[in-house]
């Protein structure tokens, strides 16, 4: 008895050894980046439901005042997209549309090329609609609004292929699928996913701005560049700014892969990529799945000099999240997260 309470004794000892080693070597490793200029934001890694390093680096903003802490959220950039696709299919499994309806049922005033668009075209970005043209608006230092982005697709005479025959990445594919949910459920679509997306699932201090700048910075990572210049685009878009800590971040992902937001069926469809070759993403960004479980996910996103990268690993016996949010982008968090994984031994 005594031999066995040595040799769990033992082996508690050599676990806490390592998981303290792995820790200190992913602390040293960040900090060098931020102490080098090369990364300003905050970091979460869990493993198994459990948090193993957790910690922020840099500031808040530009004027360099306030010091950057897990409470704090960031923009997402397109990893966005991951909630009005979810929301979607949440309607489809009330029966309340299908994605192979065209986009005209619900959206009744784009022209006639909507009646060859399907709710599918839009999740999976073969729908033929042309990026939005940002720079266009911010290049004058105007602000892009919801009226701006109607026109410019009220205006919009040709499809730039037609729709299922070829992939483009644009950024009117989500703020369709948001009005798409609207119509139906007779709420702005930022209403909708605080009712069922943030509230139910423990994402407690998500926001969709109305507009940037932001009229509440609190809590907010503002964007800045090497100059801690912040930035100065401005828009006033519906559903669209999405901002989350990492605690809210983990909470998305947790929940969503066990299945609790939308179903496994529904999970499986929005993995699925246009089959077409280049670089090409699912609603979900990279999905791999293997014997019926998720492999891996992993998002990256950016909006100005916001960048992040969400990843989460299984492999057939621990999950593994790891979550780099940067307010100063420098074009690393992927690599970042790719070194930590290589540490934890993944």
């Amino acid at each position: 008895m005594n031999q066995n309470i040595i040799k769990l004794t033992i082996l508690a000892f050599i676990v806490t050894f390592f998981s303290c080693k792995k820790y200190s070597s992913i602390d040293s490793f960040l900090q060098e980046k931020a102490q080098k200029g090369k990364f300003n934001g905050n970091v979460l890694v869990v493993k198994n439901g459990e948090t193993i390093y957790e910690n922020s680096f840099g500031f808040s903003d530009g004027s360099k005042s306030i010091k950057l802490t897990n409470q704090f959220r960031f923009d997402l950039g397109s990893v966005y997209k991951e909630f009005p696709a979810v929301s979607i299919m949440q309607l489809q499994e009330k029966g309340l549309l299908h994605i192979d309806d065209t986009i005209d049922i619900y959206l009744k005033d784009l022209p006639n090329w909507s009646s060859e668009i399907t709710i599918k075209n839009l999740l999976q970005y073969t729908s033929g609609l042309p990026k939005v043209s940002w720079d266009k608006y911010f290049g004058k230092g105007e602000s892009v609004t919801d009226q701006k982005l109607k026109n410019d697709l009220l205006n919009l005479e040709e499809l730039e292929f037609k729709p299922g025959s070829d992939y483009l990445y644009t950024n009117y594919s989500p703020i369709l699928l948001g009005q798409i949910v609207a119509s139906i459920t007779k709420q702005p679509f930022s209403e909708y996913v605080k009712e069922n997306l943030f509230l139910p699932f423990g994402l407690k201090s998500a926001i969709i701005h109305p507009k940037v700048p932001y009229s509440d910075r609190s809590l907010m990572a503002i964007p800045f560049d090497e100059n801690y210049k912040e930035d100065a685009y401005k828009a006033t878009i519906s559903g669209v700014i999405f901002s989350l800590s990492a605690k809210d971040l983990q909470n998305w992902i947790t929940n969503l892969h066990a299945f609790k937001i939308i179903k496994k069926e529904s999970l499986k469809f929005l993995s699925e990529k246009a089959d077409f070759w280049g670089n090409i993403q699912s609603p979900l960004g990279n999905v791999t799945w293997k014997n019926g479980r998720i492999k891996e996910h992993w998002h990256h996103g950016e909006a100005g000099n916001f960048e992040c990268v969400v990843k989460r690993f299984y492999d057939g016996k621990d999950v593994l999240i790891i979550i780099v949010q940067a307010n100063r982008k420098r074009k690393n968090v992927i690599d970042i997260s790719d070194e930590i994984k290589s540490i934890l031994g993944y």
